[in-house]
């Protein structure tokens, strides 16, 4: 899936349940993604949605390009 991300966000979870981690990088081909995941209680990340980068994310997405890596 993302090989690197580029950035990650913490998101608050719908209705009160746990937050969220959201992740925006690149896959292999260079398509820009967005992956969604809840940390487990043992530190595990249990992805929950995937997919190729919706608008209301690209201005994180372009800005988080621009750091160092």
């Amino acid at each position: 899936m993302i090989e690197h991300a580029h950035v990650r966000f913490r998101v608050p979870g719908p209705d009160g349940l746990d937050d969220r981690l959201l992740y925006l990088g690149d896959d292999e081909d260079g398509v820009p993604l967005e992956v969604m995941a809840v940390e487990l209680d043992s530190g595990d990340l249990f992805v929950i949605h995937a997919m190729p980068l919706r608008h209301k994310y690209r201005s994180q997405y372009e800005e988080a390009r621009r750091w160092p890596k």
